[in-house]
């Protein structure tokens, strides 16, 4: 039961950030962004720019309530499937290096007994259209996986749908790229990112989550919103690739914005990391109050997270809490704030 929900919480992760608009609750008595997280009860963390200027960066309710830690700003969260974003820029560096001669280049060029030879790309796996099925479903949360271990828990599976038929949200296509990632570059998926990205962006408080959250600076997860309950233990070697990270929102806000401005991929790769409409490499492109946004959020047992790039007017909007299941709200809370701010 535990590894179903934890496989719900991570594919919701998706969830309605499919190619629609946002909606959003009626508040005919909108004044400010943060009465309206007062009003709502938000506990987190939130930051609203407009223009490039912040009308709101603050802390709500406690990231600790039984040590009385209040959630700050530069509290940091686990951060679930926005992790992916990171994955997919790391393929699209080693594929501009010339590591990777192609996004359709077959998994099977480099993992030679991997099923289907030349039919799954890595198309296919950055844009969930491969096939694989969900990998989280039965396993022991209390237990350590190598990446080769989690990749082989689907390697031998039958495939869900035929290699590129449709889109289905699937955590196992961001397991296989992280482990080709490390195959590819000869660095371990956490030192990939760190030499390769975060170090170049100063993103000090994005680490690989640890099982056991000891750090004062990282808010403890809870399971339900008035912090009654702990989220429940998962090994952190799980989400690995597809949803280990943690961060704060300083980093992301660096991290989104050389995204938006394009200092980190050029004209021709933003043609595949952000597609038309719909799920691209990592990122979602969908409408939020009438605009075209980047958008991708994260959940994983105790938090939720949400980016929400808006590239053609310098807006930014991001949402990080300490509970668990809370995509919805932040996206209905994100969708009320655009409507009266933007």
């Amino acid at each position: 039961m535990k590894a179903v929900c934890l496989a719900v919480l991570l594919i919701a992760s998706f969830g309605a950030l499919s190619p629609q608009v946002y909606s959003h609750p009626s508040h005919s008595d909108y004044t400010s962004a943060e009465s309206l997280l007062e009003s709502e009860g938000f506990i987190g963390s939130f930051l609203v720019k407009r223009d490039g200027t912040d009308i709101l960066r603050k802390g709500f309710g406690f990231a600790n309530v039984a040590q009385k830690i209040p959630n700050r700003i530069d509290t940091q969260y686990r951060i679930g499937s926005l992790s992916k974003t990171l994955t997919a820029l790391a393929v699209v560096q080693l594929k501009n290096t010339g590591k990777i001669p192609s996004y359709d280049m077959p998994v099977s060029h480099f993992v030679k007994d991997y099923p289907r030879r030349d039919e799954i790309t890595l198309r296919h796996l950055l844009t969930h259209r491969s096939g694989i099925p969900e990998f989280f479903y039965g396993i022991d949360h209390n237990e350590s996986f190598s990446p080769l271990e989690l990749v082989n828990l689907t390697k031998f599976k039958p495939l869900e749908f035929e290699p590129g038929e449709k889109y289905s949200y699937s955590n196992s296509n961001y397991i296989l790229l992280g482990y080709l990632i490390e195959l590819i570059s000869g660095y371990t998926y956490t030192q990939y990112l760190s030499q390769h990205i975060l170090e170049g962006l100063g993103l000090d408080h994005t680490i690989y989550g640890e099982s056991t959250i000891s750090q004062a600076s990282h808010a403890q997860g809870y399971a339900t919103a008035n912090q009654a309950e702990l989220a429940n233990y998962i090994d952190m070697s799980i989400p690995y690739s597809a949803g280990a990270l943690s961060s704060n929102l300083a980093d992301l806000e660096t991290w989104s914005e050389s995204i938006a401005t394009g200092s980190l991929i050029s004209a021709a790769d933003k043609e595949d990391v952000f597609v038309e409409r719909g799920y691209g490499f990592g990122w979602v492109t969908s409408t939020v109050a009438g605009k075209k946004v980047y958008t991708q959020s994260g959940g994983i047992y105790g938090f939720s997270a949400l980016i929400v790039i808006f590239p053609k007017e310098n807006h930014l909007i991001i949402g990080l809490t300490n509970i668990e299941g809370q995509q919805p709200k932040l996206k209905q809370l994100a969708a009320t704030i655009a409507e009266n701010e933007f």
